[in-house]
């Protein structure tokens, strides 16, 4: 970010000082200023995008800058804000910067005030250019366990330790910041968790977090449509939430042979791949439950001139069943191995 692209917001009822104020901050080369006269005013405007908001802070009450400030982190907005005040108090100061402000100036102070006001936007523009948002990486790293079971495998955009909107790709995720008109100064975008390629997975044995399937719903030794195998499908998801988390691939065979999706789409009405998607999550849905869906991701690649799936699974902190509609029953399952296993009422009086 440079000096003529940051875009300013600033608050002074005082009609003098602000003219000057806006004379020094067009010579230092800041060229996107809006004006507000009252806290009041400023609210209001904070409906556009700021990267920076300049605040006096006796306007129409004693705390008018505070009042800035609150709205600011109340909107989850990624706007530093510098209190510039002639009436500046040790108290204030205090509550400035545990408020999470920028710099508290006085406009009392020796020498060009407005010197020391362009040096502190710099300094902010220098240091989140180079570092991010510090606060919002801590906060990623520490609740990096349950953003994982909400967002894994996506892009989230995080404002004030908030996760305020996430996507599937970056690209994806700047432009729905850009719709929403927020300014990327303080917003810390990230990829939660690390998907590799269906390719190099592919290369790897069998394993607790790893198992391969031929298909979804096709049966590969008597070459026609079988819809139990779906639960095939999904009990392998319900041991991986009850376990560690894990992937399955369906479309490749134990030997590593890709098979690919070709059969499972052709048993779909204008089979596509987001139909086999919508078609897994259903699943999902209607015999785990609804509820679990955020700890699976689906993805697609191809390999080899065929599509295979990878069914991404999150461990799960409450416990998944699998249920059958025709049998009505409740079955449990957690991986051992390279398998997932069923257990009886004495060993889930265990495991639990």
């Amino acid at each position: 970010m440079q000096t003529e692209n940051v875009h300013l917001l600033v608050v002074e009822d005082n009609p003098r000082y602000l003219s000057e104020l806006l004379e020094w901050l067009r010579d230092y080369g800041y060229q996107q200023i809006e004006t507000a006269t009252s806290a009041t005013q400023a609210k209001e405007k904070l409906d556009v995008a700021f990267d920076l908001i300049i605040s006096d802070m006796r306007m129409e009450q004693d705390d008018s800058g505070f009042a800035i400030v609150n709205e600011v982190k109340a909107r989850n907005l990624s706007s530093v804000v510098i209190i510039l005040t002639a009436n500046d108090t040790v108290g204030d100061c205090r509550t400035a910067f545990k408020r999470g402000v920028w710099d508290y100036i006085s406009k009392n102070m020796p020498g060009n005030v407005y010197d020391v006001l362009h040096e502190s936007i710099q300094d902010a523009i220098a240091y989140f250019n180079r570092w991010g948002n510090v606060q919002n990486e801590q906060w990623i790293a520490e609740n990096l366990e349950t953003l994982e079971q909400n967002y894994f495998g996506q892009y989230i955009a995080v404002i004030n330790k908030t996760v305020i909107d996430a996507a599937d790709t970056e690209e994806a995720l700047k432009q729905q910041i850009q719709e929403r008109q927020l300014r990327r100064f303080l917003t810390t975008i990230r990829k939660i968790g690390d998907l590799r390629p269906i390719s190099e997975l592919i290369q790897l044995p069998e394993s607790d977090r790893l198992e391969y399937k031929s298909s979804f719903q096709w049966d590969v030794k008597l070459n026609r449509e079988n819809r139990d195998l779906r639960f095939s499908t999904l009990k392998t998801i319900v041991a991986f939430l009850n376990s560690e988390g894990g992937t399955l691939i369906i479309g490749v065979e134990d030997n590593h042979n890709i098979f690919g999706l070709e059969k499972d789409l052709s048993l779909l009405s204008n089979g596509n791949l987001d139909k086999l998607e919508r078609t897994v999550i259903d699943s999902v849905c209607n015999h785990i439950g609804k509820n679990f869906t955020q700890q699976i991701k689906i993805r697609f690649e191809k390999i080899e001139g065929k599509d295979v799936c990878a069914i991404e699974v999150k461990k799960s902190v409450r416990k998944a069943w699998l249920q059958r509609t025709r049998e009505k029953k409740l079955e449990f399952y957690v991986r051992m191995s390279n398998k997932s296993e069923p257990l009886e009422i004495p060993d889930i009086y265990n495991h639990l």
